[in-house]
């Protein structure tokens, strides 16, 4: 299963770290009945995959934008909710600041939490009835949870090698990559601030993921790769969802089906390469996510599960269809400079 060399100690405690906070939280949100429990599986997830390092500090310091932006937002959508233009031209502001300050890859990484935060709150204060500030107490309550569960599974599974992190050479961030985020981001924002489809609301993460991106290859494998990982994480929660059926009440029951298959994705992602890491972190957060949104007690959730992969299947074969389009023009653009 492990590595059978140095490493498989911490390829062991990694995978047994991710498996119990991510357990953990959600097991949390589920026995307190929390009003937005996706975030007790949204945040502990990201946490266990893309932070490096666990002190207090940093711990807070990668949940904090997110918290900010949701703050901001919902002033905004508090002070102008009878004007949702005014609304929206404020978020393609946040929007476009958010990506002229992201010049390296893990800037563009870590602005994909703070504006869909951003989205969330805009869109759920419009359809959702749910009150919004106590929306907002429970996003800060999720993210206290999640550091301090992590900062237990460090101390119960330590850390005994310390990878240090990529440096990476700031590039300017051109008028172009900000038209193009602001054009996808934006008029995403604006159909679903005109639709009532709260569901889809979480085929942003793949827009927000696809449009900040500097050049069309990274853009191409983004999506090529979210459609793998998005689609396989709904139908690796069919299967949970399967197993758990008449047995979803169970709190025992369910934890062990949920810890299992997450369990087994994060040993696939702390025994392959970097690319496959990156592969297997998207998976289970696509997993986990609509485990935690659509499995109740009362319900098994696959016909919600079922419309989320379509809906994600059509937002990323839309992005992929822009791609090709815009392929073509800038091929048809090259053959019209050539013959001249």
């Amino acid at each position: 299963m492990f590595n059978t060399n140095e490493n498989s100690t911490d390829q062991r405690n990694e995978a047994i770290r991710i498996t119990f906070v991510i357990t953990f939280c959600m097991l949390v949100a589920k026995v307190f009945n929390f009003d937005s429990s996706v975030y007790l599986a949204l945040y502990p997830t990201i946490a266990m995959t893309k932070v490096k390092d666990y002190s207090w500090g940093k711990l807070f310091s990668t949940f904090a934008p997110t918290f900010v932006s949701a703050c901001v937002a919902l002033l905004v959508v508090e002070l102008f909710q009878s004007h949702p233009f005014v609304v929206w031209t404020i978020s393609l502001i946040f929007i476009d600041w958010m990506r002229k300050k992201a010049d390296t890859p893990i800037k563009r990484s870590g602005l994909i939490m703070p504006i869909f935060n951003w989205i969330l709150i805009v869109v759920f204060s419009q359809f959702s009835s749910q009150s919004m500030p106590d929306r907002i107490g429970e996003i800060l309550l999720s993210m206290v949870i999640t550091v301090c569960v992590a900062k237990a599974a460090v101390k119960l599974f330590p850390l005994h090698c310390k990878t240090k992190p990529m440096v990476f050479q700031p590039q300017k961030v051109t008028y172009q990559q900000r038209l193009i985020t602001l054009s996808l981001i934006g008029s995403g924002l604006a159909l679903l601030m005109n639709i009532n489809l709260l569901s889809a609301t979480f085929c942003m993460v793949p827009v927000i993921a696809a449009a900040t991106q500097s050049d069309r290859r990274a853009y191409k494998e983004v999506v090529s790769r979210r459609f793998i990982t998005q689609i396989g994480g709904c139908s690796v929660a069919v299967l949970v969802s399967l197993l758990l059926a008449e047995h979803q009440a169970i709190i025992g029951y369910y934890g062990l089906i949920v810890a299992g298959a997450i369990f087994a994705i994060a040993v696939m992602m702390v025994t392959g390469e970097n690319a496959q890491r990156d592969i297997h972190a998207d998976a289970l957060l696509a997993t986990v996510l609509p485990i935690q949104l659509y499995i109740g007690t009362t319900s098994m959730g696959i016909e919600s599960i079922f419309l989320r992969a379509w809906e994600l299947a059509v937002t990323l074969a839309i992005l992929f269809l822009l791609f090709q389009l815009s392929n073509k023009r800038e091929h048809h653009v090259t053959d019209n400079q050539n013959c001249a």
